[in-house]
């Protein structure tokens, strides 16, 4: 049984995407035969200066644009076909693809052109695109897509993988879409998984960690969804709950990596939030400091949320352990505004956190978001004055590019009335407020002048992924 796995543009090129590593290793743990082509980084790697930003998270507004998405692949479509003839080498009989918002479009040129190769092979799609059902039907309509999976995919790629080769009954396999002539049939759901302890570790054979932008690290995902449910993020739309692995399978799982990579200098927990539990988090630092993988101290890093059970002997065991940094999404620095939007925690909890850690040696980001709707000036001055106040505990501060985007699925792109959003709104970046007050400009004004407040306090300032702040703020702002 053959499969290939693929990733197109745009998508992320710190390091390999996680979807394929995880689903590469729940196939490979069932005898599975599984071949990863991550198209994403090969574009990224071989683009050529005209296209210099179009991997900056900025610049994705391009990726959604299907005749911007088709002109640039029929531009380098002798290197596309080229790069299907490699997917098709081993003569997979299914081939699958890992879908969001930002690479629809190019995920339906490649597949199409897989099918115009050998119409007989199977082709499925999945990904948290598939919440909305308008996309199902959208995808069936693009593309000749076979099967749409819905929800996770640990189980469900590989029942439909031995359905196929056995010509069995697809109706069998749970979590699953179709078209049967005009009519999409839905197989019955698929529960999610209860027990994230049970999943095969990540596989990046065919993915090299050495082939990315951040080389130095081993991205790893230790939990599933959110313990907030912030009205700006996604998130809990398609993670309900939230689920985590234990803190001895985390372990086993970096020591097994550190056999594979021995070179890997660091951990990046890809998790929104590695501290949810204390718990889990303190025990996970004692077995670090115990029995360091192969004798040496492993370093690592992680998002993390303002928990106020955060205390400063805590924050102390976590640095003990190797953590290099933490990564708080303040966003704001008004409670009415934190309030407001979902975030669980106090300004002052956020203030002692950020010294504790300071403190104790540990290094801190905080990234921060501008323009809420419902933003006063006044609200956008507590931020200030809240980085004027801590910016010399913080290592560096990640001041939102897209200052704040209508993030598809979210509680407040469903609900704009409730927010005074003007509708109907085709941007996620380009909405405004029912009374005209805040609008792209407006938003992009505040962060300069967060920018600004944080030069003159000679706070660090992240600059973004391979690209040129000036010349993105030129783009998005002559586009909108």
């Amino acid at each position: 049984m053959k499969v290939s796995l693929v990733k197109c543009p745009v998508w992320g090129t710190r390091e390999p995407p996680l979807a394929l590593a995880q689903l590469s290793g729940d196939l490979k743990a069932v005898g599975i035969d599984v071949k990863c082509f991550d198209l994403n980084n090969y574009l990224y790697k071989h683009r050529n200066t005209n296209f210099t930003n179009l991997w900056a998270w900025e610049q994705v507004s391009f990726w959604n644009q299907k005749e911007k998405v088709f002109e640039f692949f029929d531009s380098i479509k002798s290197k596309l076909e080229d790069y299907v003839d490699y997917i098709l080498e081993k003569d997979p009989k299914i081939v699958g693809f890992s879908l969001e918002s930002s690479s629809y479009y190019s995920t339906i040129y490649v597949s199409n052109l897989i099918k115009k190769r050998n119409k007989d092979i199977k082709i499925f799609f999945g990904g948290q695109l598939y919440y909305d059902k308008r996309n199902i039907e959208r995808s069936f309509n693009d593309s000749q897509v076979d099967y749409i999976n819905l929800g996770e995919g640990d189980i469900t790629v590989a029942e439909l993988v031995r359905i196929i080769y056995q010509n069995g009954d697809i109706n069998k396999c749970d979590g699953l879409c179709y078209k049967d002539g005009d009519k999409t049939i839905y197989t019955k759901p698929r529960e999610m998984l209860k027990n994230l302890d049970n999943l095969p570790y990540l596989d990046f054979t065919d993915m090299s960690l050495d082939d990315y932008d951040d080389n130095e690290h081993l991205p790893l995902q230790t939990s599933r969804g959110c313990v907030w449910a912030c009205k700006f993020c996604s998130t809990h739309s398609f993670w309900p709950g939230y689920r985590q692995m234990c803190a001895e399978r985390i372990h086993q799982e970096i020591c097994y990596h550190k056999i594979k990579y021995p070179l890997a200098g660091h951990i990046d927990f890809q998790d929104l939030e590695f501290n949810a539990d204390v718990n889990r988090l303190k025990e996970f630092c004692e077995l670090l400091i115990k029995y360091p993988p192969f004798g040496s101290k492993q370093y690592w890093l992680s998002n993390a949320i303002v928990n106020p059970l955060m205390t400063k002997d805590i924050l102390a065991l976590v640095k003990a352990s190797g953590c290099k940094k933490l990564i708080f999404g303040i966003e704001s620095g008004s409670q009415r505004v934190l309030d407001m939007f979902g975030k669980k925690y106090k300004v002052q909890d956020a203030k002692r956190i950020i010294k504790d850690a300071y403190d104790v040696g540990l290094k801190v980001t905080t990234n921060f978001m501008f323009g809420f709707p419902g933003e006063t000036e006044e609200d956008f001055e507590e931020t200030l004055d809240f980085v004027k106040e801590v910016g010399k505990y913080i290592e560096r501060v990640y001041p939102s590019r897209t200052y704040f985007a209508m993030e598809e699925f979210s509680y407040i792109y469903d609900h704009p009335d409730e927010f005074n959003i003007k509708t109907p709104f085709n941007h996620h970046l380009y909405w405004k407020t029912k009374d005209g007050k805040n609008t792209f400009p407006v938003r992009l004004k505040r962060c300069q002048r967060f920018e600004q407040v944080c030069k003159d306090y000679s706070v660090n300032v992240d600059c973004g992924v391979k690209t040129n702040v000036l010349m993105d703020e030129y783009f998005n702002l002559g586009f909108y």
